[in-house]
């Protein structure tokens, strides 16, 4: 009875940890959130290095994206996603945009305060 081959829409062939070399953190200990927003960065590290989801990386975030969208994108979860970026990240070729905590944010009263202001026009 000859080998039968799976079909390529059952997922990837390599297990999630050989993708990471084995790592299960992120390199720079810091964890993304998953709705982060990530955008390539004019400057790209050594291109001998990258793996073939690196590069896929690369281009998903000519635009800004989120790492869940590159999660999904990828077919890969997202603790390996968060480690393939932490290496991006730190060579310089991924750039994180950061957000405003949510302590900086405006209150409710500032909120108020603008639509009383738009009611008024």
């Amino acid at each position: 009875m000859p080998a039968r081959w799976g079909r390529r829409e059952n997922g990837p062939v390599v297990r999630p940890y050989a993708v990471t070399g084995g790592r299960t953190e992120p390199a720079d200990g810091e964890v993304l959130d998953l709705l982060a927003l990530l955008i390539r960065a004019g400057q790209l590290g050594r291109a001998e290095d990258l793996t073939p989801e690196h590069r896929r990386i690369l281009t998903l975030c000519e635009r800004p994206t989120r790492l869940v969208d590159i999660a999904s994108d990828l077919r890969l979860p997202v603790g390996v996603v968060r480690v393939l970026l932490a290496d991006l990240i730190m060579d310089g070729s991924i750039n994180v945009v950061r957000q405003r905590p949510p302590s900086d944010q405006p209150g409710n009263d500032v909120l108020k305060e603008i639509l009383r202001g738009l009611r008024a026009l």
